[in-house]
């Protein structure tokens, strides 16, 4: 007997499930959501903001230079000469800290640097130093331009302070220790932003938009299998599924399951169309795929959670549209997280959207492998299973049960 129910619990599952995917593919809104949609708007977005050989982004950085040794002017040569800051970066000298912290908060800089007294004395003689950071609020991306430079600069001081050290454990004189250094490779600094998110142009905007578009349809593509089931709960058809001896789930689990697929889908056609048009690499193969696949169960069941309180099909399309728009938006799948204010950066991550968003970054931007998004992967699956017990709870209480 349980073996024969389980046959028809698996038969009714496929049932739903075809009969679920043929409506969608005969209306057409499976096509049209889950592959032109997203794969158009990626691409309009990646043209429009990464089509030519200009940087779609510029940051003016103000730098106060209170050393007036070599450092400093190495420091700015070297990021002018940069190919991956050349026509983003544009220096603007300041007398003191003051003045360019009334620039920057006057919006005339971005952001700043700040060389103190002493600066290229004290990294020659192997004593190391520190060069601050002027921030707005309002300039994002210019801290981030300089929070990088300020990053590779204290790499560079640590090495140089180390061959120093080095050198005077070996026996070489005080006095000769920095012409040492420098004869040996430590001459000055030699800045490079390769995977930094300012500094990729066409390629890396290919991929954040790409990829936004990706996530925030991946909502839509499963918001339209939630839909049906209210529908179908308007027309009758579950009440009829009630006289079999069939459990209820068996509709929610085959229509999601479509959901699920097709979202899926999208995401992958939309990775792909990314990389054969603009020729841009999201990473890891693997990872990027662990990642598409955990936000599509999170996504699937965020859907379901939003059906499982709508009373018709009507506001459950409300709710998902709701729900996708201000996750992409704070997960930065429209707009970049660095150019959201602090405190919104930090409210991303309560969205699966923004932690898909950082994963993606990373694997991107340095090359990682899977184990690199572990963290993401883990998070994104857990709010899935989270707002998936609220769903089934949700449509236990309601008329589903």
């Amino acid at each position: 007997m349980a073996k024969t129910l389980g046959k028809s619990t698996l038969s009714a599952l496929l049932v739903v499930g075809g009969h679920e995917l043929r409506s969608r593919l005969r209306d057409g809104t499976a096509p049209l959501i889950a592959l032109v949609a997203p794969i158009l708007l990626a691409t309009m977005f990646g043209l429009a903001l990464g089509g030519d050989d200009d940087p779609p982004f510029k940051a003016t950085i103000g730098v106060v230079d209170l050393d007036g040794g070599e450092f400093p002017a190495s420091v700015q040569r070297e990021a002018l000469n940069t190919d991956e800051l050349k026509g983003v970066l544009t220096f603007r000298q300041y007398p003191d800290e003051a003045a360019a912290r009334g620039a920057v908060d006057g919006g005339e800089s971005g952001a700043a640097l700040v060389f103190p007294a002493g600066f290229s004395e004290s990294v020659g003689a192997g004593r190391g130093g520190q060069v601050s950071v002027l921030e707005s609020p309002e300039s994002p991306l210019a801290g981030v331009v300089a929070r990088s430079m300020v990053d590779r600069i204290s790499a560079l001081v640590e090495a140089r302070t180390l061959a120093v050290r080095a050198s005077l454990e070996a026996g070489v004189p005080a006095d000769r220790v920095q012409l040492f250094v420098e004869e040996n490779g430590a001459a000055g600094p030699a800045l490079s932003l390769v995977g930094d998110p300012v500094s990729g142009g066409k390629v890396d905007l290919a991929v954040h938009y790409g990829a936004g578009m990706a996530v925030m349809f991946a909502f839509f593509v499963v918001g339209t299998t939630a839909r049906s089931l209210l529908v179908e709960r308007q027309n009758g058809t579950l009440d009829r599924m009630r006289a079999a001896p069939l459990p209820l789930w068996t509709a929610l689990m085959g229509k999601s399951a479509v959901g699920f697929g097709l979202a899926l889908v999208s995401m992958c056609a939309t990775w792909l169309s990314s990389v054969l048009i603009f020729g841009a690499s999201w990473g890891d193969p693997l990872g990027v795929f662990l990642l598409l696949l955990a936000h599509v169960f999170a996504a699937t069941a965020i859907v379901m959670l939003v059906a499982s309180r709508a009373k018709t099909d009507a506001q459950a399309d409300g709710y998902t549209l709701g729900v996708a728009f201000v996750f992409a938006f704070l997960g930065g799948s429209i707009v970049p997280v660095y150019n959201l204010p602090e405190w919104l950066r930090s409210v991303s991550l309560i969205t699966p959207n923004g932690w898909v968003s950082a994963g993606l970054s990373e694997l991107a931007g340095t090359g990682a492998g899977p184990s690199a998004v572990l963290v993401p992967i883990a998070v994104v699956t857990g709010i899935g299973v989270v707002a998936g017990t609220l769903a089934l709870l949700g449509f236990r209480k309601g008329r589903f049960a």
